[in-house]
């Protein structure tokens, strides 16, 4: 595919989660860096809440498609689509451009588990090119014997974020007296995502994820605060309490800073507001460490060459893997068989010896990096 000029992107899939929105940004330095001479055209599904401003002052050459007469255009010109980093594929996307244009699309960072279907077995294998962001969703679908012969390991774009640097955050940590490297921020995380919430409770359509969910949420959350106080009790460092999703701007609330004992919440603070990337970015950039039972903020901090804990839940999707295929295996904790304890004594070992956990994480860095260069290359190589 060397004689493709114009890449249309399907991604940017929602804006209440600080990790969609990095996908985004990230493929988009990824692809300064290995095909600056290609145009990147943005397919999005949502870029509300600031998001089209942060892309725009970041990458200038963007062309966003918000309209039908814009897509029928870039249909028209692009000459490949790119199904974005994420947790699964836009089957409608996908066949509606093979259906009109019958140019190639191929995936990039996607990860392969939940439902499978003939219908997700047909747009797979007609792709020119398939990259999982872990390897177990590679073995998976090498085992389905599909006719694309490219199917390959590259992580999750949000690997590659590269976002400028501004004082969005300076006034929230001079405000919350967090000092550089100072503070370790944490974030919870329920077993299924709501699909709406309020000051009152978290809601859900589906009467199965609600019961698993609040069936664990007591549990999961007493871990956390454990977690928590073992840090204020026995280190220097403060804990900010942030979300990475909109709704666990009141889940840490509730659950985790409001019910700490007075002593240890006299060292902690809450992000009372939901943020977008690059805010969260530079907040983190300042930190200490993370300690998170979600996946993108520790990929954030890694891009940042900074150590981050993940604590997974069994309900998630294969992306923790890739705590494993970057060899951060020691950094994360099944939650359901992982004691409080463990975890805090991991965080001290990170603390202990910080020079040694920033080098880690670093290398973590660089190998995602090295194998999305090496993947984003073999795609024009076909």
């Amino acid at each position: 595919m060397k004689t493709v000029k114009n890449i249309l992107l399907r991604g940017s899939w929602q804006t209440r989660n600080i990790g969609d929105i990095a996908h985004t940004p990230g493929f988009l330095s990824l692809a300064q860096q290995v095909i600056p001479e290609k145009k990147i055209w943005l397919w999005p599904c949502q870029i509300d809440r600031g998001v089209r401003e942060m892309l725009l002052a970041n990458f200038p050459a963007l062309t966003i498609v918000e309209s039908e007469e814009a897509l029928n255009d870039a249909f028209e010109k692009c000459d490949l689509l790119i199904n974005g980093s994420g947790p699964g594929v836009d089957l409608d996307a996908m066949e509606r451009w093979a259906q009109r244009t019958h140019k190639p699309y191929g995936f990039f960072g996607v990860s392969a588990d939940g439902l499978w279907s003939e219908r997700k077995r047909e747009i797979f294998s007609n792709a020119s090119f398939i990259f999982c962001r872990d390897t177990l969703s590679v073995h998976f679908l090498k085992a389905q014997q599909l006719k694309c012969s490219l199917i390959d390991f590259g992580p999750d774009a949000s690997y590659y974020l590269d976002l400028a640097t501004g004082n969005r955050a300076s006034d929230f940590l001079q405000k919350n007296a967090l000092e550089r490297e100072k503070f370790i921020c944490a974030i919870p995380r329920l077993r299924w995502t709501p699909v709406s919430f309020d000051d009152e409770g978290f809601y859900y359509k589906d009467p199965v994820k609600e019961k698993v969910s609040f069936d664990h949420i007591e549990k999961d959350m007493e871990k956390m605060r454990q977690i928590i106080i073992s840090i204020v009790r026995n280190t220097s460092c403060k804990v900010l309490i942030c979300p990475e999703m909109t709704y666990q701007v009141p889940l840490g609330k509730r659950y985790l800073y409001e019910r700490l004992p007075e002593d240890v919440k006299a060292k902690c603070v809450l992000k009372k507001e939901y943020w977008i990337t690059d805010e969260a970015l530079q907040i983190y950039a300042a930190a200490h460490s993370l300690v998170s039972m979600e996946m993108h903020s520790p990929i954030m901090f890694t891009a940042l060459g900074k150590p981050a804990v993940l604590l997974r839940q069994a309900e998630d999707t294969w992306k923790g893997q890739m705590w494993r295929d970057t060899g951060l295996q020691s950094w994360i904790f099944e939650l359901n068989v992982s004691s409080a304890s463990e975890v805090s004594e991991c965080i001290q070992k990170i603390i202990s010896d910080y020079k040694s956990a920033c080098t880690k994480a670093e290398n973590a860095r660089q190998k995602a990096v090295d194998a999305g260069v090496k993947a984003l290359k073999q795609c024009f190589e076909i």
